[in-house]
């Protein structure tokens, strides 16, 4: 048997013929006392006369399969109608996370289940209408677009019948400062809500035997025995008698740089036969030598930020400069809106990140508002070549160069300067240099911004809601948390086997406070091990080989799929090339993966049909469709759906572009009424006194 030529895949594409891709009681709207807002709980809604209840449930059963910083989260709820009538309600999910399943099974053996299907599918079907002309009017806009809100209409609960409702998401956990892997889940319901018990197991899979600490301020923890040490069982049983919400996090202590390798095997005959895998790669616990920074941070000043959305980024950038090191890091401080020459703190040089400097700074930014349009271009390319600059001017100095974009804008010739930073990250002087960005309301082109992160190498932080408090702050300092200390640069992966399709690529570095992830797909047979290669703070280079774990029941491709779908989106932003949007779509489908190119619709069918079809789909012998596939074939044939939310995917736009060119007011105030028009603008059944849910 011929062993497999060893590939290394790294930065930069490959030459090769196939190079990896690059690529949402009576609730209220205000807090009161403790009672929770609207939304910030997993719930059934239905509408009483002047009210909007709740449904109680009772029971809910949440699960969670975490791996270094993958979760993926099954909840199960009992809810029970315990009005004197027959309802249609709301389930609203509130969550960061990407939503992979959901279903409500009823009494009767009736399910509402869920499918995604192309828009060019759902503009050529019936969509189904709520019975009832005023219900109708209620879920005439199901499909607007609600920030971190799923939500799905279930019809046709009779009274005192208990549905089953099961939602399944996939997270990536936060990584703080202290090093813990951490995951805050919305489980704190009004009281009555929860009639039974809330049960919630956890297992942690660490890739290999290796000492796990684990904590919530929230819950008490009781492990379990587990058979090996790379799989640990734990129960959470709640600290109050009120349902309250879980806050977990585990920690993984080591001395080097760990890596995890999980790879699962293809299925013959499976829409996508290949194989997938998982690499992990987690920083050592103690504190690393600091790896010097020079960054040059490069504010939209431009008309449309003026108010609250300057405000809020003067505060933010006050508390990120702040988190620079006044010893080893320098900073620059450039404001831009039509031009950029006459608005640069100290001209623009780089300078020590002093307390007394970022003073100056931040005051400079408070004194120089808003004003005129929005030219991104030129001070982006100066950052760029100035940090470029500074490597050639001191090579002795071994720093990570940074650009952090901060902008609520959309420009036309967002494409070109894409195309022109990707080419710019080529040049060797470019090493060492990232770009992260900030995105803030719904005029941004987000996809834009992902793109400049994915080729810069940094992170991208993308802030809908920014009426939603404090939330432009929290994410700008993860955002600064995460690029704060660099453990591993430059990484390259060798490994003897075929066809490897990498995502995220160009491959990310290690740091400190972000987890680094990256998933594949492959052809053949997978290595038992592979090498990781980079280069450590002090410029010395590193070298660890990962042995390769064989995965049992964990969905490695669904973090694939999620990867490769975002990073295609990117992609066809850029190049407008056909075939990349069938790609984006056919994998949206077959995976059951919301894309912006597809809607996730709810459908009508039964236990039993459903049951008869997943059989003989598996018995075909022949290549069958995924289970996501054969949903969007069930969906089809029903000949009636209703289009659900499941996301929001701002693409950018003319529209985007006329309306930064007009200053037009921020996305704060949008955002905040999308809520309210989440039932539709045709018609409130009480006048406005639920709140707009209905």
């Amino acid at each position: 048997m011929t062993t497999p030529k060893t590939h290394v895949y790294g930065q930069q594409p490959s030459s090769s013929n196939n190079p990896p891709v690059v690529t949402a009681a009576v609730v209220t709207d205000k807090k009161v006392d403790d009672t929770p807002l609207l939304y910030d709980a997993p719930a059934l809604y239905y509408p009483d006369g002047k009210d909007t209840k709740q449904l109680p449930f009772e029971s809910l059963d949440v699960e969670g399969e975490f791996y270094i910083a993958q979760a993926f989260l099954t909840y199960t709820f009992k809810f029970r109608n315990t009005s004197k009538k027959k309802l249609t309600g709301l389930f609203a999910f509130p969550t960061e996370g990407t939503v992979t399943h959901f279903e409500a099974v009823f009494p009767d053996g009736r399910v509402i289940d869920t499918a995604v299907i192309s828009k060019d599918d759902m503009k050529n079907m019936k969509q189904q209408k709520a019975k009832g002309q005023k219900e109708s009017q209620q879920l005439a806009q199901l499909a607007e677009g609600v920030p971190d809100l799923f939500r799905v209409p279930v019809q046709g609960i009779k009274k005192n019948d208990t549905i089953t409702i099961t939602v399944r998401i996939l997270e990536t956990c936060e990584l703080r400062p202290d090093q813990r892997y951490h995951l805050d889940l919305n489980t704190k319901f009004p009281p009555g809500i929860a009639e039974g018990t809330i049960s919630v197991q956890f297992q942690i899979h660490t890739g290999f035997p290796r000492e796990l600490n684990y904590y919530s301020d929230t819950h008490l923890i009781t492990k379990r025995d587990s058979a090996n040490g790379a799989a640990h069982f734990l129960s959470l049983t709640p600290k109050n008698v009120d349902p309250s919400p879980i806050r977990f996090s585990y920690f993984m202590p080591s001395t080097e740089i760990m890596g995890a390798l999980i790879q699962q095997d293809g299925i013959i005959n499976a829409w996508d036969p290949r194989g997938s895998f998982m690499l992990f790669l987690t920083p050592p616990s103690h504190t690393v030598p600091p790896f010097p920074k020079d960054v040059i941070f490069l504010v939209d000043r431009s008309g449309s930020m003026d108010g609250e959305p300057f405000k809020l980024a003067t505060e933010a950038l006050s508390s990120a400069m702040s988190m620079l090191n006044p010893q080893t890091d320098t900073f620059s401080l450039v404001m831009y809106d039509h031009e950029f020459k006459q608005s640069m703190a100290s001209n623009g040089m780089l300078q020590p990140a002093t307390p007394q400097n970022v003073t100056s700074a931040i005051n400079y930014m408070k004194q120089n508002g808003p004003r005129g349009g929005t030219n991104i271009e030129a001070p982006l390319m100066w950052s760029l070549n100035t940090l470029g600059r500074a490597s050639k001017e001191a090579p002795q100095r071994v720093s990570l160069k940074s650009v952090v974009l901060i902008t609520d804008g959309c420009v036309a010739n967002e494409k070109k300067m894409a195309n022109d930073v990707q080419r710019l990250m080529q040049d060797p002087d470019s090493r060492y240099t990232r770009i992260h960005t900030i995105g803030l309301g719904q005029y941004c082109n987000h996809q834009f911004l992902k793109m400049l992160s994915l080729v810069g190498r940094g992170f991208n932080e993308n802030i809908i809601n920014i009426s939603q408090e404090g939330i432009v702050a929290r994410r700008t300092m993860r955002l600064m948390h995460s690029m704060a200390n660099p453990v591993l640069s430059n990484i390259t992966l060798a490994m003897a086997a075929e066809g490897v399709e990498l995502y995220p690529f160009p491959i990310p570095d290690l740091f400190k406070g972000a987890p680094f992830v990256v998933a594949g797909k492959y052809t053949g047979t997978f290595p038992e091990s592979i090498t990781v290669q980079g280069f450590l703070p002090d410029g010395k280079e590193w070298k660890k080989t990962i042995i390769t774990t064989k995965a049992q029941a964990i969905p490695v491709e669904r973090v694939f799929s999620k990867a490769r779908i975002d990073d295609l989106t990117a992609k066809y932003w850029l190049t407008d090339d056909e075939k990349i949007r069938e790609q984006i779509i056919e994998l949206s489908v077959q995976e059951s993966m919301p894309s912006a190119y597809t809607t996730v619709v709810a459908y009508e069918t039964t236990v039993d049909k459903r049951d008869k079809e997943e059989k003989e789909r598996k018995q075909k012998k022949n290549k069958s469709p995924s289970a996501g596939k054969a949903a969007m074939i069930g969906a089809l044939a029903v000949g009636g759906v209703l289009a659900i939310g499941a996301g929001v995917y701002l693409l950018g736009g003319s529209g985007a572009i006329n309306a930064t060119a007009q200053g037009v007011g921020h996305a704060s105030t949008a955002a905040a009424n999308a809520i309210g028009d989440l039932f539709g603008k045709a018609g409130d059944c009480c006048g406005g006194c639920c709140h707009g849910l209905f």
